[in-house]
């Protein structure tokens, strides 16, 4: 029997679309090369924008299309919320909360709607498929409820695991071969707030495992990013020297509606004091434009931002109403080729500066974990610290998971490419 996974969204996603790897390969299946050979086919669902919900809709029907035969399972966000009307053109419905569900699926062909609305097992510790890199959740949910969000909904309230759990399963990828794994949560820097330990002493514990080599995590919330934090990441030598930390608005009124918890100048504050600790730091972030009642002097304040810390790279989106949030019922409402005009404008810029950013490696010598063949075909690829990817010529006793010295000689417009330096 051999499975097929299509995966939309973010990493919490890509984790999920894993862990049904995991349990299928364990199960004794086998994973097909594409849809058309396929048993059994998962698409797994992004909700955060209207435009990726409705891709999982195209998506199925895109599948069924080609292979009749398979039973089709639609898992993700879209599934948490919009069972119903999934189960009319799925054969299967997995909620986030449910993913255990795929050992009844792929051993007794189960059928139906499973959906609960919070984890009954989060310290579980789902099957890993071998890899180089891994992610590894540390905790699930979130509280935050920014207005124009529907992860809570989606992916409901915050529970964190406990380290005991967490460290058993890095220990394990460990035994597998792991070398780096990301740290995952909704806002990693509200974790443990149930336990007598927090973010920070996870990080010390995790940099202790003997075999790992890097750790990087995802994602921060600025009202929470310490300098405690920003410390850990400087004296711990296997944490990497990267932060991702959404910025979503330069606009002190904006970031009030988003009901964001922080102001502009208090971001400004976290991520001086980040740049003068991490030396080499390399920081990325989230922007949403158009949202209501932004206006054009808004928007220019978020350009300001962005040109001000100089951002690696940006993952910037126009705002897109979704069901349950305080933000879909806003006044203001900003015309869609508005939106798209302002999105273009940030992203012209964004190029720009990560041009910039990837120009100064030139010359340079970086730390670059190996993980594989390049797209290229006639290369190896990797990352360095500061999560950007690096090509590299192939040399025939370097494998994947070796770390090695690349100087870099060329920056292209997403990645860098360099020689291997003695």
């Amino acid at each position: 029997m051999k499975f097929y996974i299509k995966t939309f969204g973010c990493q919490m996603n890509e984790r999920d679309s894993e862990k049904v790897q995991g349990i299928l390969s364990n199960s004794g299946w086998s994973e097909a090369l594409s849809p058309e050979e396929a048993d059994l086919i998962v698409v797994n669902s992004c909700a955060v924008r209207e435009k990726a919900e409705q891709k999982i809709y195209s998506e199925i029907g895109r599948i069924k299309n080609k292979n009749r035969k398979a039973t089709v399972v639609a898992m993700g966000c879209v599934a948490q919320i919009n069972p119903s009307k999934l189960k009319q053109v799925a054969d299967v419905v997995v909620g986030t909360n449910t993913i255990d569900t795929f050992f009844n699926i792929a051993k007794n062909g189960a059928r139906g709607v499973f959906i609960k609305e919070n984890m009954d097992n989060p310290d579980y510790i789902f099957p890993h498929v071998e890899n180089i890199t891994a992610f590894v959740d540390i905790m699930y949910g979130c509280d935050n409820f920014c207005t124009y969000c529907i992860v809570p909904f989606t992916r409901g309230r915050e529970i964190s695991r406990k380290k005991e759990s967490i460290i058993e399963e890095i220990k394990k990828l460990v035994d597998m071969g792991t070398k780096e794994v990301m740290l995952l949560g909704q806002n990693v820097n509200s974790y443990g707030k149930n336990f007598d330990y927090n973010f920070v002493e996870l990080l010390y514990e995790v940099n202790k495992i003997e075999g790992l080599e890097r750790i990087r995590f995802t994602t921060s919330h600025p009202k929470d990013f310490s300098k405690e934090l920003i410390i850990a990441m400087r004296d711990l030598e296997k944490v990497c020297e990267h932060i991702h930390l959404p910025l979503q608005s330069g606009s002190n009124k904006i970031l009030k509606l988003m009901r964001r918890r922080y102001t502009k100048e208090e971001y400004l504050e976290k991520v001086y004091l980040f740049k003068d600790i991490v030396k080499e730091g390399s920081i990325t972030t989230d922007i949403i434009v158009g949202f209501p009642q932004e206006t054009v002097e808004d928007f220019e304040e978020t350009l300001r931002v962005v040109e001000e810390v100089k951002y690696d790279t940006s993952f910037s989106f126009k705002y897109s109403k979704r069901p349950y949030t305080k933000a879909k019922d806003m006044d203001g409402q900003v015309d869609e080729k508005e939106k798209l005009r302002r999105l273009n404008i940030l992203q012209a810029l964004q190029a720009e500066i990560t041009q910039r950013r990837l120009n100064e490696y030139v010359g340079r010598v970086q730390e670059v974990l190996v993980e594989g063949v390049s797209k290229r075909g006639n290369q190896l690829f990797g990352r360095n610290r500061q999560n950007i990817v690096v090509n590299f010529d192939f040399m025939d006793n370097i494998k994947k998971g070796d770390i090695v010295r690349v100087e870099i000689t060329k920056a292209l417009k997403h990645s860098l490419l360099g020689k291997l330096s003695g």
